[in-house]
Order: C-alpha cells, then sequence, then structure tokens
C-alpha cells in the first residue's frame, strides 16, 4: 500500500514538472544552445516588468513557430500588458501579454540566425529547454559541471565566422547595385562615388559644409524599405558638416527648391557601423530623396556624427 501510494505521488510530481526528463547536454552544440536559451530567460527573472510575466505562457509562446504577418498583432497584444514604453504592466493582459512576448523573442531569434545562415551551429529544442529551465532556475544543476564562460566563447568563434561571410555577402551586394544604378540615364556620379539624380532644380546659391540647412527628406534601402521619413511631418534642419559624409557632399550641389535623388555608397554612409535597431544592414547603400527647402551660413566646428553597430540582440518586448 505505501508503494502504491508513493508511485501515485511520483506521478503526481511529474505532471506537475511537466513530465520533463532530466537535461543531459553531451555535445558542444548542445551546450551552448542550452545556454544560450538560458541567457535568453535572464531578462525576465531580473528586469521589471518582464519579471511579473507569466512564465507558463513566455515558455508556450517560445515554443511556437510566429509567422512575420502575425507580428503586428503580437506587439498591440504586448502594448496592452506593458505599455508603449515597455515600463507599465497591465495584470489583467498578463496571460496574453506574456504568450505574446515568448513569440516574438522567439520569431527574433530565429530570424537572426536565418539571417546569418546560422541555424545549423544550434539545437532550436535545446535552446527551448534553456529558456524553460532558465526561467525556473533550474540552469545551475544542469549546468554544475560547466563553465559557460568557456561554452559561449566557442560559440562566439562560431559566430564569428558566420559574421563575417554574411558583411562580405552585404558588401558585395551593395557594390553590385550601385554599379547597375550607375549606368541608367540621369544618374550622375561624383569623384567620390556619390550617385545622384535631379528630380527638380531650384535657383540661386548653394549651401557650404558650415551650412544650417532645412530639408524634407525620406530614406530607403536597395531593398526598398523605408527606414527614416520627414514625409507628412515637420522638416528637419542640421548643420551639415553633422551628417554622414553622403549628406554633406549631396547636398552642396542643390539650390533652394530643389529636389535630388542620392545613392550614397557604403564608404559616405554608415559602413560596417549603421545606427541599431534600423533595417540598414553593414556595407549598405543609402538612397535618399531630398528637398533643400533653405538654408543659411552658420558655421558650427563640428565633427560628423558616427554611430556603433550593435549586433542584434533578444530583447523582451521583441523590439
Amino acid at each position: 500500500m505505501i508503494r502504491y501510494s508513493l508511485i501515485i505521488a511520483l506521478f503526481f510530481f511529474l505532471q506537475s514538472c511537466g513530465g520533463e526528463e532530466k537535461v543531459e547536454l553531451k555535445t558542444a552544440k548542445e551546450k551552448y544552445s542550452y545556454v544560450l536559451g538560458v541567457e535568453l530567460s535572464k531578462p525576465f527573472i531580473s528586469e521589471s516588468p518582464y519579471n511579473k510575466m507569466d512564465k507558463e505562457q513566455l515558455i508556450e509562446g517560445f515554443h511556437s513557430k510566429v509567422a512575420d504577418s502575425e507580428l503586428e498583432g503580437l506587439f498591440k497584444t504586448v502594448t496592452k500588458c506593458i505599455g508603449k514604453t515597455g515600463k507599465e504592466f497591465n495584470k489583467k493582459f498578463n496571460t496574453e501579454g506574456s504568450l505574446a512576448v515568448g513569440k516574438i523573442n522567439r520569431q527574433r531569434f530565429e530570424g537572426y540566425f536565418n539571417e546569418l545562415n546560422a541555424m545549423t551551429l544550434i539545437d532550436i529544442k535545446m535552446v527551448e529547454r534553456g529558456f524553460s529551465n532558465g526561467l525556473n532556475k533550474l540552469d545551475i544543476e544542469v549546468l554544475k559541471n560547466e563553465d559557460r564562460k568557456k561554452i559561449m566563447a566557442a560559440f562566439q568563434v562560431k559566430m564569428d565566422e558566420k559574421y563575417k561571410i554574411i558583411l562580405e555577402q552585404f558588401k558585395t551586394a551593395g557594390e553590385s547595385f550601385l554599379a547597375m544604378n550607375k549606368s541608367k540615364p540621369g544618374i550622375i556620379t561624383t569623384a567620390s562615388g556619390l550617385q545622384y539624380q535631379v528630380i527638380q532644380m531650384g535657383k540661386g546659391p548653394k549651401p557650404s559644409a558650415t551650412s544650417n540647412v532645412k530639408v524634407h527628406y525620406q530614406g530607403t534601402i536597395p531593398e526598398g524599405g523605408t527606414f527614416d521619413s520627414s514625409i507628412g511631418g515637420e522638416p528637419v534642419d542640421f548643420i551639415l558638416n553633422q551628417v554622414i559624409p553622403g549628406w554633406t557632399e549631396g547636398i552642396q550641389l542643390m539650390t533652394v527648391g530643389s529636389k535630388f535623388k542620392f545613392f550614397i555608397p557604403q564608404e559616405l554612409a554608415y559602413a560596417s557601423n549603421p545606427p541599431p535597431n534600423t533595417i540598414i544592414k553593414p556595407y549598405s547603400p543609402l538612397i535618399f530623396e531630398v528637398e533643400l527647402l533653405s538654408f543659411d551660413k552658420g558655421a558650427a566646428p563640428d565633427q560628423p556624427k558616427t554611430e556603433s553597430f550593435v549586433k542584434p540582440e533578444i530583447n523582451p518586448n521583441g523590439q
């Protein structure tokens, strides 16, 4: 009778734990995949308001395949839970918000590895397991005899190799685009490699590198996506020598009332260091349609802006 009771108790214990078997990390791939999952779980333990979220729903969401078409709806759901700034917390939407956050993180995680053609480096089931165990603080026992820093250092070497390959592909694609674009009717190429097309030419003087200019503009990438625009809003003004070299050179070719289309090579844009959290890839040419509204001759002895490239990270709210 006692043995039977123990069996029943064990059954319910396994049910409450999800019936999962003990994790055994046999290969290097399994080890760094598991540690990746654990690392992804950490913000949901230590950072507010993410540490208030429903762990089971986060896990369920992270185990789900998500199509790009679902993302807009998922982000709306997340906003209901943690607000637009990600600093609020509405308990009423905790369940659906936590599920949505889990799904977004899975989609972003796979998207990043797919972009680098690096999915073969990881065992996604072990990533899922690490995420689940990390949230439930079960990773300490699994990794008690492992050196996490060494595991991730070995993985970083493999990722750097992938990253180097993809950077070369980005660079080649950008150069090919500009080479084809150069031969199109109406395209003018300067000595620096800047390409431009005159859509409309105004009259009068042209600004200098130290002029304060006011413009309307729209910025796109060769693939077609828009990364920045003032269209439909207020024009922007700035000192011409405080922006990327392609703008500094190009806008000096314009007069007030002019509208130009610029095709800026990566050497005159962000090169390998595009702003983080944008659709601009390293070594990408940039396309800008610019209308010069006005300028003055105010000078400012400042240096051109530079921004550091940050590899994509998986953020708790997927943004």
